[in-house]
């Protein structure tokens, strides 16, 4: 019983280093530390200025999916040959964190997947950045079909996400 606890401890610190190490297998870099370069009581002028110099530095997430998902729409389709699913967003440990829908009707999707693949690899530096971690559970990618003319997700991983 004793070497199955010893065993048992051996896998889940495999794991939990396989998953720290991400999916990729390449070496990642460690984040930028989380300090102000600034001293805000000494000299707040200057710490509210470095501040908005490091914000331009790194892409607004928020606005990058708020542009996705407007070129998306509603994800109208004629039929189900029109209907796509594409990773979205990226998981600390590697692949993507969402799947989502989208039609081919009306929309450009080389620049729609450009923006996806932007978008994907801004969330894995944000993730590097900040340390993120999570459970590294694989999101299993969904199938997509057609309801009511528009594109959405189906089976039981579906997300509520176009």
């Amino acid at each position: 019983m004793r070497t199955h606890h010893w065993l048992m401890a051996a896998v889940a610190v495999a794991l939990l280093g396989a998953c720290q190490q991400g999916q990729a297998g390449g070496e990642r870099l460690a984040p930028e530390p989380l300090i102000e370069p600034i001293d805000p009581v000494t000299n707040p002028i200057a710490a509210v200025k470095e501040r908005e110099r490091q914000m331009q530095e790194y892409p607004d997430l928020q606005k990058m999916r708020t542009d996705i998902f407007a070129m998306i729409g509603s994800a109208e389709a004629d039929n189900v040959q029109q209907c796509r699913v594409i990773g979205f967003g990226h998981k600390p440990c590697g692949g993507p964190a969402e799947y989502i829908a989208y039609s081919t009707k009306g929309v450009n999707e080389t620049v729609l997947q450009q923006r996806i693949a932007s978008y994907n690899k801004a969330a894995e530096a944000e993730n590097m950045r900040l340390g993120r971690m999570s459970d590294c559970a694989i999101v299993p990618e969904p199938a997509v079909s057609l309801v009511d003319g528009q594109c959405r997700l189906t089976g039981p991983d579906k997300q509520d996400v176009m």
